[in-house]
């Protein structure tokens, strides 16, 4: 049992994943000959449309989103004077 706090054996930190870049590989494989087997003339333009909504996500990355820093809002209270009569009597 290793109580020193150290990691011993195993991957180094850096050092790609041997399995997930070969299942990766071969997925690439598969999905360049599904998308080159297939007829898009003879697909409808509904098919087309989800093939593109599918595929887009993939292809263009979601533009970031930059926050610009806002000033903090403050808000004023303000008791009216016939409400502050209300509470008087309570």
């Amino acid at each position: 049992m290793n109580t020193t706090g150290n990691k011993f054996g195993g991957r180094t930190k850096g050092t790609p994943n041997k399995l997930s870049s070969i299942i990766k590989d071969k997925l690439s494989s598969i999905l360049n000959e599904t998308i080159d087997s297939l007829d898009l003339d003879n697909m409808t333009k509904a098919e087309r449309l989800k093939l593109i909504q599918l595929t887009l996500p993939y292809v263009i990355t979601k533009p970031q989103i930059e926050e610009t820093p806002q000033e903090p809002q403050t808000y004023q209270r303000e008791i009216k004077e016939s409400a502050s009569k209300k509470l008087k009597h309570f």
